[in-house]
């Protein structure tokens, strides 16, 4: 049992797995502190308070830190959009060019069978 644990575990799509949580965190934080810390403050300025996400509130609710949220998931939404289009510009060429070679030894076989049954003819 604890080998079939290991080599679950070892994996290669654990192992990513593990990997992307661990990034995914770090780059949460780094989006947070632009947001809270160089977003949230400008759109202050533009609406006079220096606080904008902590002191704009309505009957005790913060809509202030909702924004704030909203402009989280914007930023990072954004953020993956472009990670994973840059990543498919860069995985792309590498599976064409398995899909020409692969064409190339299907149509090598073929033009060979077509030989072969045409010198039978």
């Amino acid at each position: 049992m604890l080998k079939e644990f290991k080599e679950f575990a070892l994996k290669g799509n654990v192992l990513e797995l593990a990997v992307a949580v661990v990034m995914g965190a770090a780059f949460n934080k780094i989006v947070t502190s632009l947001v809270e810390n160089v977003i949230m403050p400008l759109i202050g300025l533009l609406f006079g308070e220096i606080d904008f996400a902590k002191n704009w509130t309505i009957y005790g609710i913060k809509y202030g830190i909702f924004i704030q949220s909203i402009i989280d998931f914007i930023i990072i939404a954004f953020a993956l959009f472009i990670f994973i289009k840059i990543a498919n510009t860069l995985v792309k060429p590498k599976e064409v060019e398995e899909e020409i070679e692969e064409s190339t030894v299907l149509l090598t076989e073929i033009r060979d069978l077509l030989r072969e049954q045409n010198k039978k003819a």
